[in-house]
């Protein structure tokens, strides 16, 4: 019985050489790599609307300084008359430590009212030089600042000799006017300033 069923296995062989009578372990088959799939790339959306543009804010230009003249009706003034003590206005204020635009001033040798005029500025600086180089000895220079509507002075100063002095003022948009006395003065000139921040501020562009 055996030998019968070892003839019929060898006759198999024979006539399929593909049948393995002792089959070894399975031969691996390769799995098939995955092929990525691309990731969509987004292109941007250009808007098409136009950004802003900035418009930069306009500077006014600094003006000439305008002159102040003196006064041809000075007696219908309120206050045309200097007052007896300048002691009491002191010293000179300190210079200010900021750009300064000079915006009017007025200059000359004699004394006299000068015209009325009005500043826009909430702080303004009378900045007045004399020169007296043929008599310092006896220079001497006298100015008050009024109002235009009742003469009540604001401030003053007294230069003797010859020099420099500041005056800081804190009144705007009322009509003043100076009265000035001389002696033994060569030239005197009375600028009158205001910080540029003040200045580009109040200025019409």
């Amino acid at each position: 019985m055996i030998v019968g069923v070892v003839l019929v296995l060898v006759m198999a062989v024979v006539a399929n050489p593909q049948v393995q009578l002792f089959p070894g372990p399975p031969v691996p088959v390769p799995t098939p790599a995955e092929t990525p799939v691309p990731t969509p790339v987004e292109t941007p959306v250009i808007s098409s609307t136009p950004l802003p543009v900035s418009t930069p804010t306009p500077v006014p230009t600094i003006a000439p300084p305008y002159q102040i003249y003196y006064s041809s009706d000075p007696f219908s003034y309120p206050r045309f008359k200097m007052p007896d003590n300048m002691n009491t206005f002191g010293a000179g204020d300190l210079p200010m430590r900021r750009e300064m635009v000079t915006f009017a001033f007025m200059n000359g040798t004699r004394g006299g009212l000068s015209q009325k005029f009005r500043v826009p500025y909430p702080v303004w600086v009378l900045n007045t030089t004399v020169t007296a180089d043929r008599n310092p000895q006896y220079g001497n220079f006298k100015m008050v600042l009024c109002y235009a509507n009742n003469g009540t002075i604001i401030d003053g100063e007294e230069i003797l000799n010859r020099g420099s002095m500041t005056r800081v003022v804190e009144t705007s948009g009322a009509e003043v006017y100076m009265i000035i006395t001389t002696a033994y003065v060569d030239n005197f000139r009375v600028e009158l300033e205001t910080p540029r921040d003040y200045y580009d501020a109040y200025t019409s562009v």
